[in-house]
C-alpha cells in the first residue's frame, strides 16, 4: 500500500515584507505620539500642583485676616515651613491699602515687591516645603478696604515665584476676595 499526498492548494501564506513594514510604521507613528503627551502631561501636572499650592496659600492668608477685627490691631505674623516669620499688615482704608487691584479684581503682579505697587507689609515671599526637602516660593500679596469700621474687603493673590518665565510652570496668579465683618 501506497501513501499519497494529497497537496490541496492554499490561498493563505505568511505576511509579506510591504506588509510588515506598513504595520510597523503604523506602530512607531502611534507610540511617537504617545511620547510626545508625557512631557504635556508632566507639565500640567505641575501647573496644577502650582495652582493647588497658590490656592492654600491665598486662602490661608485670607482666613489669617479676616479672623482679625476690622478695627482691632494692625498687624498679624504668619510663619513658614522654613521657620520665616511674616508681617501681615491689617489695616485698610476704603479706597484699599496694599497691592494695586487691577480692574478685573486680581492683584497686579507686574510690579516689583517693595515698590508702589506692592508696599511693605502689604506682600511676601512664602516658602511651602514638600516631600523630600523640596521648597517652592511664593508671592503673595493682598489689599484691604475698610468701607466701615465692621467690615472689611480683603483680596489676596498668590503665585509661585519664576512661574511667569518658566513655560512649563507657567500659570495665572490666584486670587480670593472675601468679605469680613463682625467686632
Amino acid at each position: 500500500m501506497e501513501l499519497k499526498r494529497s497537496s490541496r492548494g492554499s490561498s493563505q501564506s505568511g505576511m509579506s515584507m510591504v506588509e510588515l513594514m506598513v504595520a510597523s510604521l503604523v506602530l512607531t507613528v502611534g507610540v511617537l505620539g504617545c511620547a510626545v503627551l508625557i512631557p504635556i502631561a508632566i507639565g500640567t501636572n505641575s501647573r496644577n500642583r502650582q495652582q493647588s499650592n497658590s490656592t492654600v496659600i491665598a486662602q490661608m492668608v485670607t482666613e489669617k485676616i479676616a479672623s482679625a477685627s476690622a478695627s482691632g490691631s494692625s498687624a498679624l505674623t504668619i510663619t513658614d515651613c522654613t521657620g520665616t516669620s511674616n508681617t501681615i499688615n491689617i489695616t485698610g482704608s476704603t479706597a484699599g491699602t496694599g497691592a494695586t487691584v487691577l480692574s478685573t479684581g486680581s492683584i497686579d503682579f507686574s510690579q516689583a515687591q517693595g515698590s508702589g505697587g506692592a508696599p511693605v507689609g502689604y506682600y511676601m515671599s512664602y516658602t511651602a516645603c514638600g516631600t523630600t526637602n523640596r521648597q517652592s516660593l511664593y508671592d503673595v500679596r493682598w489689599n484691604i478696604q475698610t468701607p466701615s469700621n465692621y467690615v472689611k474687603l480683603v483680596t489676596v493673590s498668590a503665585k509661585m515665584q519664576g512661574s511667569g518665565t518658566n513655560p512649563i510652570l507657567f500659570s495665572l496668579p490666584v486670587t480670593i476676595r472675601s468679605m469680613a465683618g463682625g467686632q
